[in-house]
């Protein structure tokens, strides 16, 4: 009887660390993000905005993703326009190590603004920020972006959240 209850806990634990060593390891592999923009334009007017987008890891800290935004001068509400991009960015951490700070960098490859009665204009920015992961799936997003749209420059600041 000993001999059983015996090979019965070595079983249970065994079991036990079986469990805990096929636990997954952390590997950040991208993120989602929703956010709200706000920031002024060449010539001064205010612009409002907001959208999302997702980016993923290539290699170490190369992300490739996109954006949609809706954007707007409050002066004028007619003026809305959204915009589309393809990004690539820098994430600044070892994506095998959770850390609560994100330093990033991204640019457009590729981007369109489109505005009704307007059409299709070029779209892109370059820009940065940080995500700070108070959870282990959710962080603020800020981040500062030079943009161009049709011909006109803007910058923007960011505020959001990130999803990983």
């Amino acid at each position: 009887m000993r001999h059983t209850i015996l090979a019965s806990t070595f079983l249970a634990f065994s079991v036990a660390a079986c469990a805990e060593s096929t636990e997954k390891p952390f590997q950040y592999n991208g993120n989602g993000y929703t956010y709200f923009s706000a920031g002024a334009c060449q010539h001064g007017y205010a612009n409002i905005g907001g959208g999302g987008g997702g980016e993923g890891f290539l290699w170490r800290g190369l992300t490739i993703g996109g954006d949609l935004g809706y954007f707007n001068f409050p002066a004028d509400y007619s003026s809305g326009y959204g915009v589309a991009t393809v990004n690539v960015g820098y994430h600044f951490v070892d994506r095998k190590q959770p850390k609560k700070l994100d330093p990033y960098l991204d640019a457009t490859v590729l981007g369109a603004a489109f505005r009704p009665g307007s059409g299709l204009a070029g779209a892109g920015h370059i820009g940065g920020g940080v995500n700070y992961w108070f959870k282990e799936r959710m962080a603020l997003q800020t981040g500062v972006q030079l943009q161009v749209v049709g011909g006109e420059a803007l910058v923007a600041f960011r505020v959001g959240l990130a999803f990983r």
